[in-house]
């Protein structure tokens, strides 16, 4: 999942630049907050979607504002996840304790507002209401899809429920990058489109593939401990669609095991006696195939390829 690190060196130092400039914050509890989350950053995936989109367009990256929206993505995506803890009462992440755990929900909320705030502020420096306009989207969409996931919580999901709460959480912010790509690079309505529809796709295998990951992942950098998920009762893929197809005793079996303790390696078993695993990776391999089909019809270009390969590596990724 790195393969695109190299190529982008410079944008994601510029994009990094900007990112550091949002942290530079008054008041010792603000910098305290700035300071522990800038010691955990993420892969800037997203940024580095929305880069590899718009130079492979031929986007004249002299203009520089690739970089503010690339920073302008990673921290909008930083506050969901902010906000994700809060909502889900979440003790870690990325192998760390949350904001909400360390200090409180209240202080997770308001710097989470804060870096909405400067996302847009950055935005509005690429001069094109359009990327504005999909970032409020992605923000509305994002929010239908959280208060879908309260409005159930308490009740088992079925697997479409999954991909629609996963569609609007993770999949829409990589539709955005990857459109925004294209219309920096000054692109039609129609190749737009196309590249919404790439990072849809490619959102949908990620997503997929890392509730996939806490079943069977085998590498250290994978970042947390196998099991995470289900042991904070996150409803994934591999679960409900080993619980919608087990037998009527097994299924009960699960569910008490589910409602008692959530055993990893019991649990773990049912998964993979009624296909869990395979029938997620399976799908997800449907999405990136969807993804890598609609690159096919792109320039062919070395960002291109590093996006090609980018998503072919989804499916085999550790971390």
């Amino acid at each position: 999942m790195d393969v695109y690190k190299e190529y982008l060196n410079e944008d994601l130092a510029l994009v990094q630049d900007h990112i550091n400039s949002v942290f530079k914050v008054q008041g010792r509890l603000m910098g305290e907050v700035s300071d522990y989350l800038l010691q955990s950053r993420g892969k800037m995936l997203r940024p580095a979607v929305t880069c590899l989109v718009a130079r492979g367009f031929g986007y004249d990256t002299s203009e520089g504002h690739h970089a503010r929206i690339g920073a302008a993505l990673e921290i909008f995506h930083l506050a969901t996840l902010l906000h994700d803890d809060v909502i889900d009462k979440a003790s870690m992440r990325r192998g760390r304790p949350t904001v909400n755990a360390r200090w409180s929900d209240e202080v997770a909320i308001l710097f989470a507002d804060y870096l909405y705030a400067s996302c847009f502020d950055l935005a509005l420096a690429a001069l094109d209401p359009k990327v504005v306009q999909l970032l409020t989207q992605t923000t509305r969409t994002m929010t239908e899809g959280e208060m879908f996931q309260i409005e159930r919580r308490g009740s088992w999901l079925t697997v479409e429920d999954y991909f629609s709460i996963i569609r609007s959480k993770t999949a829409y912010l990589f539709s955005a990058c990857a459109a925004i790509g294209a219309i920096l690079a000054k692109q039609n309505p129609k190749t737009i489109k196309n590249m919404a529809e790439f990072g849809l796709n490619f959102g949908l295998a990620f997503q997929i593939t890392d509730d996939t990951l806490d079943y069977e992942a085998q590498s250290d950098a994978w970042g947390k401990r196998v099991g995470a998920d289900l042991n904070e009762g996150k409803q994934t893929l591999p679960l409900l669609h080993a619980l919608q197809n087990a037998s009527g005793e097994d299924r009960e079996s699960l569910l008490r095991v589910l409602a008692n303790g959530r055993d990893f390696d019991t649990v773990h078993h049912f998964v993979k006696q009624y296909n869990g695993i395979d029938y997620s990776l399976e799908k997800a391999g449907e999405f990136t195939r969807a993804a890598t089909g609609i690159l096919s019809d792109c320039p062919g270009n070395e960002a291109f390829e590093i996006l090609q390969r980018l998503s072919d590596g989804v499916l085999v990724r550790q971390c």
